[in-house]
């Protein structure tokens, strides 16, 4: 163990300089004081014994056997045997054994075989216990809809992010992958169907007790040790207005009284394929490219870019076809160069500078015991991940710290830090711009030479023109080169979070105690953003602010380099006290309650500035002009020098009350009951007067255990009940009058002005969320089936919507509490030992889930063209889902001009500018639902002596997705092309194989592009079935190897996102990434191994 200090030791002196120095002293006492905290180990001896069947008195092979003193573990042999280290001077070893209860057999310092039996399952449906984050809750006894994932879940996947973990685990919850949300770490997640409009839609995570206000992505997945999700009102309602979107709560590690030192070491390295570039259907072939641009060339679409004094950007093919025309070059030259340009694929630059293989490794140490009086628990943890994108990399260093200690009889102190250090460095090129109009970069650009030595690519201006411009006197080269771009770039970031949990906690009586709680946490992020000045950023900008006259030259912007800041710092305080009662009259009567109240305080703060002229080494800058409009070159156009700066600051209180009680009576029946009344500056004055509670009660019958009850097959019989309300706020829109400071225009230079963001409501109060639960748990004889069936029907009510007002009130809409919502679903758990033959073992779960969701009430009527997107935002529509896709009726392409055809006063038309105005809301084709209706997984483990392995396949079914297609208009100004070009209608009887127009030269009918960019044909079913990965394990223990010289070593190898099995569309789309330039998630390859001590 002294070489475990030692590592600890030099963790501490490595990562000093990354560390405040608060923290690292902390750190470094907490080693000296573990050294002196270690139990002393005592003598062990060899005790033997065996395990049978208590009915059949049949002995069990494969029955795990753990000495919890120092967690090691040994396994029966197939005649029920076993032999174990444990200490001689007696303990008592814990026993399992799937299909039966688990047991704590004690024994004494003497002993010889001993004879340890197990009873069959003849109840509950789990062993475990779930936290709310306000008290643990017994499965036998709990009356709400739980999911709980235990370490051994939790660790079957690999990766530095907890969160995903849960994907294909957990009934009912939904990883929406097409969309992001930045309160849960850029994860779009919803816990069964979504319950608001325009509120917070992103369920509250709990880290040890407390509401987590920091980067859910900085959270170590080796600190945590369970993960519960709260799923209906009786579970989370207790966490009021924040609970409407279910809760998420997380139990890190800790130490256990009267148990050695223990040590575990956990590294992984995990290996990601490059992103498919050629996936990307936003491209055209070169040849293609090349074909519409000297038709367009032909019809003088471009003469006014090439006469505009401005000189915008033109392509080198166009720009030959010009030189050309003028004769500065023949016809064989031009030739020569489209051959060149035609055999060119950008995307092969793409994948082979801008993307490679993602790498990152994750290194973890925690050291755990205690004794009589105290419990202690320290980790370190370090990721270093290199990300797919060239230049993009980031690192995360962990350290936690526990502590708990009996400081007299009946009063238990406990104190944790927990210090976060994230670094990034964002200087990635992910997306190729040729910039003013033309969003998108032409195909056959070269990022590098055939020697790979970087080229120049067109940007912003006519290259031609730049090459001229970039030798004349006072300028800087205005070349765009990629790649250079990459190595000059320095976009870095660094969050530092820290939180320290104290609690103190007194029994009064045996079954009166009461606790006090408080909580610190700072989460500060730096982002800096440094341009040298040989990036083209910097270069573009000081030329545009530069004019010379004659010989005199005169920069606005100074030669040197940009720097770009923001702080964004983050404070909160959490107080709770609480009294807890519990007493159970020898299973007769058990009474669980606790009443509380707790106050919470969240500030954060936010700057952001830009400095011009700043020297890097020396740390300098200098003073620029803001207010002043300069004519820029070479268009002429007057414009302010680029500056950000920004101040916001943001304070939420919260003051709450909250009681929670439990009542069992011959563990028979169950009924509880929680309230919480939540009070908030948010709030108006009279929702914080009228004090309504948030409530929920509910009911368990364990029918099984009835005496009249005699279904042998079916040993477990439980139905749960609940009703009541969540809670949920939208921090967007408060109760007092908000006034927005505006900035100086052109117009008004100097001046500021002033408008009101928000009008007053002194009404205005929390969503509700009405949610009833019916649950049903079941379990067979010797547990070859177990499962649960939930069922819900939920009502959304007050949520914030819009509603129209008078213009004459100087607002035309109004957000408050209008509208309302209503949803169903169910979850069904399905657990199944299909095979136990010697050795082998097989078991299964299937997991499937559904939830719908509809707008019952809302104030304000859509317009059919407002109801027109990809399904990614929610769209309310009285009657229809939260998402869902609208379109046009389709009609398909004419036989003599393969334009589309829809629908005009139900006669089939191409007067598509008729049709858009005339196409009201109930016209439209609702194709469906753009989430999962219906969604699951189902997991196959197979176990072999120490070999583990299991895969999992999740699905998503009952949604469509709006694919996008070719689109003529976004192709000549944008340069947006798209695959679907090639399919597209070239000659009569093409229409009755494609959908796709034909292509229209200038002038393009843009409510053309409009019909079928939103017609019903580009919409698909978006159903698929996806292998999501496959993990495999051995491990190594003494009982195998009694030599080993470690308690126990693992070897573990994960593959993720390995592919899709089935999909409903013909198009071979990714539903999870159906946008035309996204990416399929890549399949990553871990590989690592766990030791412990």
């Amino acid at each position: 163990m002294k070489a475990i200090f030692c590592l600890m030791g030099l963790l501490c002196l490595k990562f000093k300089r990354f560390i405040p120095p608060l923290v690292f002293s902390i750190s470094l006492i907490y080693c000296v004081f573990l050294t002196e905290n270690v139990v002393s180990q005592q003598g062990n001896a060899i005790y033997s014994g065996i395990v049978i069947d208590s009915v059949s008195r049949k002995p069990l092979a494969g029955a795990t056997i753990t000495n919890p003193y120092n967690e090691s573990r040994v396994f029966t042999d197939g005649l029920g045997r076993f032999s174990i280290s444990a200490p001689r001077r007696g303990g008592f070893l814990v026993v399992t054994y799937i299909g039966y209860n688990s047991t704590k057999f004690s024994y004494k310092q003497s002993g010889s075989d001993f004879l340890i039996q197990l009873t069959p399952v003849t109840l509950n449906v789990a062993e475990v216990s779930v936290s709310t984050g306000y008290q643990l809750i017994s499965r036998e006894r709990a009356t709400g809809a739980f999911a709980h994932v235990d370490s051994a879940l939790l660790n079957r996947r690999v990766g530095s992010n907890v969160i995903n973990r849960l994907e294909g685990v957990v009934p009912g919850l939904l990883f929406n992958r097409s969309t992001i949300s930045s309160a849960t770490g850029g994860l779009d997640l919803s816990i069964r169907g979504h319950s608001t409009l325009f509120a917070n839609d992103q369920p509250l995570v709990i880290v040890d007790n407390f509401p987590y206000d920091g980067d859910i992505n900085n959270i170590n997945p080796n600190d945590v040790a369970s993960i519960s999700v709260l799923k209906d009102a009786a579970a989370a309602s207790i966490w009021g207005v924040r609970s409407g979107n279910g809760v998420i709560v997380i139990t890190t590690k800790k130490g256990k009284y009267n148990s050695a030192l223990l040590a575990d070491f956990n590294a992984n390295i995990t290996v990601g394929d490059k992103p498919n570039a050629f996936y990307d259907r936003s491209f055209l072939d070169s040849k293609d490219f090349i074909d519409v641009e000297k038709q367009l060339f032909n019809l003088g679409y471009y003469d006014s870019q090439l006469s505009d004094s401005a000189h915008p950007v033109v392509s080198p093919v166009v720009q030959l076809l010009a030189d050309q025309r003028d004769g500065k070059i023949n016809q064989a030259a031009v030739d020569k160069e489209i051959d060149k340009f035609i055999g060119t694929d950008v995307r092969k630059d793409i994948e082979r500078y801008l993307y490679h293989k993602s790498i990152n490794q994750q290194y973890s140490l925690n050291l755990r015991g205690g004794n009589e009086r105290s419990t202690y628990y320290f980790s370190a943890g370090y990721d270093n991940q290199i990300g797919n994108l060239t230049g993009n990399n980031n690192s995360r260093l962990t350290l936690n710290a526990q502590n708990v200690f009996k400081l007299l009889p009946g009063l238990e102190m406990s104190v944790a830090l927990n210090y976060i250090e994230a670094h990034n460095t964002n200087n990635g090129i992910g997306n190729l711009t040729a910039g003013g109009q033309y969003g998108q970069i032409y195909p056959y650009a070269r990022l590098a030479d055939d020697s790979g030595k970087p080229m120049p690519i067109v940007k912003d201006y006519n290259y031609s023109w730049i090459t001229d411009a970039s030798a004349q006197q006072g300028y800087l080269n205005w070349q765009y080169n990629p790649l250079d771009e990459i190595h000059y770039a320095d976009n870095t970031s660094v969050s530092r979070e820290t939180r320290i949990n104290t609690s103190l906690k007194y029994t009064f009586l045996k079954n009166l105690n009461a606790e006090i709680r408080y909580q610190y946490e700072t989460a500060n992020t730096s982002g800096k953003n440094y341009f040298d000045k040989n990036t083209y950023y910097t270069r573009n900008i000081i030329n545009e602010f530069t004019t010379v006259k004659g010989a005199a030259i005169t920069h606005i912007v100074p030669v040197s380099g940009i720097l770009q800041q923001s702080e964004n710092a983050l404070a909160s305080q959490h107080f709770r006290g609480q009294l807890n009662y519990h007493v159970n009259e020898n299973d007769r009567h058990e009474v669980t309650a606790l009443v509380g109240a707790e106050v919470n305080e969240t500030v954060t703060n936010s700057n952001a500035n830009t400095v011009y002229g700043y020297d890097k080494e020396l740390g300098t800058y200098q003073n620029v002009d803001f207010n002043t409009y300069y004519p820029l070159y070479p268009s002429g156009f007057y414009s302010q020098v680029p500056g950000t700066l920004g101040f916001s600051k943001f304070t939420d209180r919260y003051l709450s009350y909250f009681g929670n009680a439990a009542y069992t009576f011959k563990r028979l029946y169950t009924i509880s009951a929680s309230g919480r009344i939540d009070r908030s500056n948010l709030f108006g004055v009279n929702a914080n007067q009228k004090s309504v509670p948030l409530y929920s009660i509910g009911g368990v019958w364990n029918a099984a255990q009835e005496g009249f009850y005699s279904i042998d097959f079916l040993p477990l019989l439980k139905l749960r009940t609940t009703y009541g309300y969540n809670g949920n706020i939208d921090k967007n829109v408060v109760a007092v009058t908000t006034i927005k400071r505006n900035t100086s225009d052109y117009y008004t230079p100097g001046l500021s002005n002033s408008s009101i963001a928000n009008p007053a409501n002194a009404d205005l109060r929390w969503e509700k969320i009405r949610m009833i639960n019916f649950g049903l748990d079941f379990g067979f004889k010797d547990r070859i089936l177990t499962g649960s069936f939930d069922i819900f029907f939920k009502k959304g009510i007050d949520l914030f919507g819009d509603s129209p007002l008078a213009p004459s009130t100087g607002f035309t809409m109004f957000r408050g509490n209008t509208a309302n919502t209503k949803g169903h679903g169910f979850d069904l758990v399905l657990n199944s030992n299909n095979l136990a033959i010697g050795n082998f073992r097989w078991q299964s779960t299937f997991l499937i889930s559904r939830a719908v969701d509809k707008v019952t009430k809302y104030n304000l009527n859509q317009t059919a063209i407002g109801s027109l997107s990809d399904g990614s935002v929610v769209l309310p529509i009285t009657g229809k889902p939260l998402f869902g896709i609208y379109s046009y009726k389709w009609a398909g392409l004419t036989h003599e001009t393969g334009d589309p055809q829809g629908y005009l006063n139900e006669s089939i038309s191409t007067d598509y500018t008729s049709i858009i105005a005339s196409t009201k809301l109930a016209d439209l084709v609702y194709n469906g639902p753009s989430r999962p209706t219906s969604f699951g997984s189902l997991k196959n483990t197979f176990f072999y002596k120490q070999l583990s392995m299991s895969f999992n396949l999740v699905y998503k079914f009952g949604y469509y997705f709006r694919r996008p297609s070719i689109s003529y208009s976004g192709l000549y100004s944008g340069w947006f092309g798209h695959s679907d070009f090639t399919k597209r209608w070239l000659k009569p009887g093409d229409e009755s194989y494609t959908d796709v127009p034909s292509m229209q030269l200038p002038p393009v009918n843009d409510d053309r592009e409009t019909f079928y960019s939103y017609a019903s044909t580009l919409v698909d079913k978006a159903d698929h079935i996806r292998l999501q990965d496959i993990s495999l394990n051995y491990s190594l223990t003494r009982s195998v190897w009694k030599n080993l010289p470690v308690r126990q070593l693992d070897f573990y190898g994960y593959i993720n996102n390995i592919a899709i099995l089935w999909r409903a569309n013909k198009e071979h789309l990714d539903p999870d990434m159906y946008s035309a330039s996204a990416y399929p998630i890549p399949r990553t390859y871990a590989f690592g191994f766990k030791v412990g001590l």
